[in-house]
């Protein structure tokens, strides 16, 4: 019979691991018990899930997450300049009819920390053309706001795309609330143009159940509705042809 080979100081020491092993899974088995008593689930006790690899291709130009504070930024100014804006861009017959029109706005309010686009409105003017004439506008400066936040890194179609995953949550300036009135409650806002005094505010807001913020802030405050209302009125900047097309610019 072959005499059992001696042990190793390698065995001794694979031995030593092992042991180390079982005794520090007993040591994370009772401290997950432990965990799962004090906080009342057992969610602790499930193992880590791996890191996710990281995926191929390249890397985005662009966070989405800097896409959207942009737009966040940029709404506050349009919306400031809409009841302006809302007229000129309407009235543009080219891009750089539409170009000209942000650079007046920003002369009338300035914007702080901006995208790219409002520095530069000018080198943008297709783009801002293509979205206008899109389908996607649809008069709305929040999406207008979406469109060009993601300019130049990305194009204003995914930009937009972004932006319309995560919709725009901060409170209107009182200068949008007309526009959005108009927009979403067409038939209140005809009526309340039509209205005369608080009361008669009171009823007509009072016609419309919705949790939308803007009008929530109407049926709050309904002696100032109609002056909140009269700042978004476009009328004054209406006319019969802007002073940039009699220029043939």
């Amino acid at each position: 019979m072959r005499k059992k080979p001696p042990s190793t100081p390698r065995s001794e020491e694979a031995n030593s691991q092992l042991n180390m092993e079982k005794r520090l899974t007993e040591i994370c088995e009772r401290l997950e018990r432990l965990e799962a008593e004090v906080f009342g689930t057992d969610v602790l006790c499930q193992s880590p899930l791996p890191p996710r690899p990281s995926k191929k291709g390249r890397k985005p130009r662009i966070d989405p997450k800097e896409v959207l504070e942009r737009r966040d930024r940029l709404t506050v100014w349009l919306e400031q300049n809409w009841p302006f804006l809302s007229v000129r861009l309407s009235e543009a017959e080219k891009p750089v009819h539409a170009a000209v029109a942000m650079i007046y706005a920003k002369k009338r309010i300035q914007g702080v920390f901006q995208p790219p686009f409002y520095n530069e409105p000018e080198k943008y003017a297709e783009e801002l053309w293509q979205f206008l004439q899109s389908g996607r506008f649809h008069e709305n400066p929040r999406n207008l706001a979406g469109a060009l936040a993601g300019l130049p890194e990305v194009s204003w179609k995914r930009s937009f795309d972004i932006c319309s995953k995560h919709p725009c949550r901060q409170s209107r300036p009182l200068e949008a609330y007309r526009d959005h009135i108009q927009r979403n409650f067409p038939d209140r806002f005809r009526e309340l143009c039509a209205a005369k005094t608080v009361e008669e505010v009171k009823t007509i807001l009072a016609k419309s159940r919705t949790t939308d913020p803007t009008y929530a802030h109407l049926k709050e405050k309904p002696d100032q509705a109609l002056e909140w209302l009269a700042l978004g009125d476009p009328a004054p900047f209406k006319r019969k042809r802007p002073g940039y097309l009699n220029r043939g610019v």
